[in-house]
């Protein structure tokens, strides 16, 4: 096939070529129609001038149009394209047409991106080839959150404008606001071919992450030696235009503000060392327990030697193993008369462990899993945490050897605070408790083994651990597995479940959203559903009357769309629900009994609500949760990744508590409700559902994400097009003003992310080093009772170049 594909070709061309010296124009128009030409630059202008010279300017345009896609770029194809469509715009354009793109254009400055749409729409059926209208209607299109049509406009204008950058910039705003995050950085990066130098196309690029892009920026610069120069650039210039004050107010200078992708994170860490810890407050020795056993030689060699480092008067090592060779090697590095301890055991039982201690007067224990390798400043900060609290963990890492030896780090851990509802990720192959917590739990549990995982989950029964954010071990062995997820639990009686759907321009989509509820629950019978109708219309009247005829409530309200309001006004048709869910009507139920999981989860201790994943359509995440800020905004969590996305340390499959969770399905307990006194309707559109969320905070409740119940979410269609009489950025500004103002200390990086990620890029896409005042301020930060901030000294948000 590919054979004749390129037959063809030749002989188009040939003909082409025949037809532009015969000056044939009819022919040309003819060949331009069919396609398969390959014309060169030089017999594309020839043949577009012969056309427009004879009034065949469309067919001028679309060879124009082709040639560009093979020559990109090319200065003299443009502007004989741009000259072609002048040609074409003046003749025709009706007045008509002209007259009901001005009113177009004047609904759009005014906001009314609906009903400007919908008049760009009539004036190109009167003007199909005025690109510029359909660009415009794309636009409206996407602002009003009709992205699948908007996403047709787009793709055609770019086959009719070759040469025009913003339209592929603009379909990947469009891409990305659905979540399909890796098309629109396609669509970005076909912006930068068709214009290298496009500053908005290179900031959604950085904004996104893009690993290549940084990687190339980061090596050429490192080449010049400029290492901290680049990175400082990368964290000024990446997409941090609309919050650049706010960086600015968290950094005492942008120019320390370094961030690298994972990528680079060997890079990063010869760069960047850990700091090392202050000096302890008293005297504090830590023993050092690791297996001898695991691993080929050269990572046994490469272990002890980092061990043997770290050894001195306040360091011990402690070897487990069988291997008598091994053991051989590790005594004869004991030097007991220059300070160095190290001792051997073969099954080594926890008694026998807290024993040795006792005996060796240590006053805590690191345990190292598998084949971990500390770092240099592991010892210190271990032993500082443990003066603070009774078991400690921190950030890890993966590596390799390298040929010659050396530890090569290739991808980062970064691990977040204790979460005390079993949401946290296994602590790694690092964990630290001090010599009491080890006899405490040698006495209750003496077969107990002494891992990481065994003892890390019988202390955190007994006390929350601190987590140190810094890579303070590498495991040799890979990227430990994450703990497989935990299955729902059962709660035991149907407590019932009030549902409030509101709904406007999509009742039929609320009907499949009930019937899905209903079909998935494990006690349908215990639900109570209320539809709030703002203003259904055709087949959503009649979806409404199907649903009623059903059991389920439908509470007419056809007033301007609050969500607060509406939300609030039909909980007192709920009766007596002990527990209230609010979910918009685009959605679909996955999750087969989830109303157990939510029902567990709502009585679990200190909780005050709950949320769920949601996913777009084709699958990939669209929640999992809601950082309360992101670079100054709340920020969902997960958007556009797989379904099976485990999420930094693998928080978007396991419970964990959240700052807030989308209004989209958020559940929580009447009494909590009733204390609150409902959502507040000066957030009638956006922030009433993390608004609520932190108001509970405020009461000493809870938010908790869970993923075992899974929901697709057709977004943007709940609220219909209210949009026709007010402009949506003035009235975005104002809702965006008022949440400001009510939490201005809530808008700083949320406290359930590890603080070592930075914000000038999308959520978890590069990190950034710290200091030890920053370090010792994040683990008082865990230390101080709940709702309470930590003073921050001026040195506790430092970053390297104002350390140095």
């Amino acid at each position: 096939m590919s054979i004749l594909l390129r037959l063809h070709t030749s002989l188009q061309n040939r003909r082409f070529a025949q037809a532009l010296r015969k000056r044939d124009r009819q022919a040309l128009a003819a060949l331009v129609v069919e396609g398969g030409l390959r014309p060169t630059p030089e017999q594309a202008l020839s043949a577009a001038r012969l056309l427009i010279d004879g009034e065949r300017v469309e067919a001028a345009a679309t060879l124009l149009q082709n040639a560009l896609r093979a020559e990109p770029g090319q200065t003299m194809l443009i502007s004989a394209l741009q000259e072609a469509r002048r040609r074409i715009v003046s003749i025709a354009p009706s007045a008509t047409a002209k007259n009901l793109a001005h009113r177009a254009d004047a609904e759009r400055d005014a906001g009314n991106t609906a009903a400007a749409a919908a008049l760009y729409q009539e004036a190109l059926a009167l003007a199909p080839h005025a690109a510029h209208w359909r660009v415009q209607r794309a636009n409206m299109l996407k602002d009003s959150g009709e992205l699948a049509a908007a996403e047709l406009d787009y793709r055609q204008a770019q086959l009719e404008r070759p040469e025009d950058a913003d339209i592929p910039l603009q379909l990947g705003r469009a891409l990305k606001m659905a979540g399909r995050i890796e098309e629109a950085r396609e669509s970005f990066r076909e912006a930068l071919r068709r214009d290298p130098v496009n500053r908005a196309a290179h900031d959604e690029l950085a904004w996104q992450g893009e690993p290549q892009d940084h990687i190339h920026r980061t090596l050429a610069a490192l080449e010049r030696g400029e290492p901290s120069a680049l990175f400082s650039l990368a964290d000024a210039l990446a997409g941090l235009r609309d919050n650049f004050s706010r960086i600015e107010r968290l950094l005492p200078s942008v120019s320390a503000g370094s961030a690298f992708p994972s990528e680079l994170h060997d890079l990063f860490r010869r760069h960047y060392p850990s700091p090392a810890a202050p000096p302890p407050r008293k005297h504090f020795r830590l023993a050092i327990l690791f297996d001898a056993d695991v691993g080929t030689d050269h990572s046994f060699h490469t272990r002890l030697d980092a061990l043997i480092a770290l050894a001195s008067r306040h360091v011990m090592l402690i070897a487990t193993g069988t291997d008598a060779r091994r053991s051989d090697d590790i005594m004869r590095r004991a030097a007991p008369e220059a300070g160095r301890h190290l001792l051997c055991r073969a099954g080594l039982t926890l008694p026998a462990l807290a024993s040795l201690l006792v005996e060796h007067d240590c006053h805590g224990l690191l345990i190292l899993d598998g084949e971990a390798v500390p770092d240099a400043a592991a010892p210190g900060w271990f032993a500082l945490a443990l003066e603070r609290a009774e078991t400690a963990y921190a950030d890890g890492e993966s590596g390799r050897l390298s040929a010659h030896g050396q530890i090569e780090r290739h991808e980062p851990i970064l691990r977040s605070r204790h979460d005390s509802y079993g949401g946290t990720a296994e602590p790694g192959s690092a964990f630290a408790l001090r010599r009491e917590t080890l006899e405490k739990i040698a006495t209750a549990q003496a077969g107990l083994l002494p891992t990481v995982a065994a003892l890390g989950a019988a202390a955190a029964n007994r006390t929350a651990p601190l987590h140190i954010p810094l890579f303070l071990a590498c495991d040799l062995g890979g990227v430990p597995a994450s703990p497989p997820t935990p299955a729902p639990i059962r709660s035991g009686t149907p407590v019932n479940i009030g549902c409030v759907i509101p709904t406007r321009d999509h009742a039929e989509d609320a009907e499949r959203f009930v019937r899905s509820l209903r079909a998935t629950a494990r006690h349908p019978e215990a639900l109570s559903i209320v539809v709030v109708d703002n203003g259904a219309l055709g087949e959503g009247l009649a979806a409404l009357a199907r649903l009623a005829g059903d059991g389920v409530k439908i509470l007419r309200d056809h007033e301007a769309f609050n969500w607060s309001r509406l939300n609030n006004r039909a909980v007192a048709e709920l009766g007596e629900a002990q527990i209230l869910l609010f979910a918009n009507d685009d959605m679909e139920m996955l999750t087969q009994h989830w109303d157990d999981e939510l029902r567990a989860v709502l009585a679990l201790d200190g909780v005050g609500a709950a949320g769920a994943k949601l996913l777009y359509p084709d699958r990939t995440m669209q929640h999992a949760g809601i950082l309360c800020s992101w670079a100054g905004r709340p920020e969902h969590e997960g958007r556009g990744e797989p379904e099976s996305a485990a999420g930094p340390a693998g928080r978007w499959q396991r419970r964990r508590k959240a700052q807030a969770v989308t209004g989209a399905f958020l559940a929580t307990g009447r009494a909590e409700y009733e204390a609150l006194g409902g959502f507040d309707p000066d957030f009638p559109l956006a922030f009433n559902d993390i608004d609520f969320c932190l108001r509970l905070r405020e009461l000493g409740h809870d938010t908790l994400y869970t993923p075992h119940i899974t929901l697709i979410h057709h977004e943007s269609k709940t609220r219909g097009r209210y949009a026709a009489d007010i402009s949506q950025a003035a009235r975005a500004a104002a809702e965006d003003r008022r949440f400001n103002a009510r939490w201005p200390a809530q808008l700083k990086l949320d406290p359930t992310v590890n603080p070592n990620w930075s914000e000038a890029f999308a959520p978890f896409r590069a990190y950034r080093p710290t200091t030890d005042a920053a370090v010792l301020h994040y683990l008082d930060e865990q230390l101080a009772p709940a709702g309470k901030a930590v003073a921050s000294s001026p040195s506790a948000q430092l970053h390297p170049a104002e350390a140095e």
